[in-house]
């Protein structure tokens, strides 16, 4: 199992290459597919639960 810091550093490092891809492709479609991968790697970046967080349980 791995630590949510790494993941978190996983999912920033892919986000930050989709945006260098995106910024590279000539072709539209394939900037805006490039855009939508470093949003929802962005997202899992973002999500992801804080140190010391409780969740509650559902009653």
């Amino acid at each position: 199992m791995t630590s949510p810091e790494i993941d978190e550093d996983y999912f920033y490092q892919r986000a930050e290459t989709e945006l260098e891809l995106a910024q590279k492709a000539t072709h539209p479609a394939a900037v805006r597919a490039h855009y939508i991968i470093a949003n929802h790697y962005l997202d899992r970046v973002y999500s992801q639960p804080e140190e010391g967080a409780v969740t509650e349980a559902a009653e």
